[in-house]
């Protein structure tokens, strides 16, 4: 996923789904500086984590 998406995705008022590694997440926040993301997946609120960006996926439609 690219930066700008990312960001997109965070600052919407709507949940849309992201995975990584095959896991929902939610984004918490985007870290321009090194294009990482910090995650959590969406069933386990306290499990956070930092990934790259480029590991997060949008579901095709």
């Amino acid at each position: 996923m690219n930066k700008e998406r990312a960001k997109e995705i965070f600052n919407s008022p709507e949940m849309i789904n992201v995975t990584h590694q095959d896991r929902e997440v939610y984004i918490e926040e985007v870290i321009e500086r090194n294009e990482m993301a910090r995650i959590h997946p969406v069933d386990q609120p306290n499990v956070n984590q930092e990934v790259p960006l480029y590991e997060l996926k949008e579901p095709q439609q």
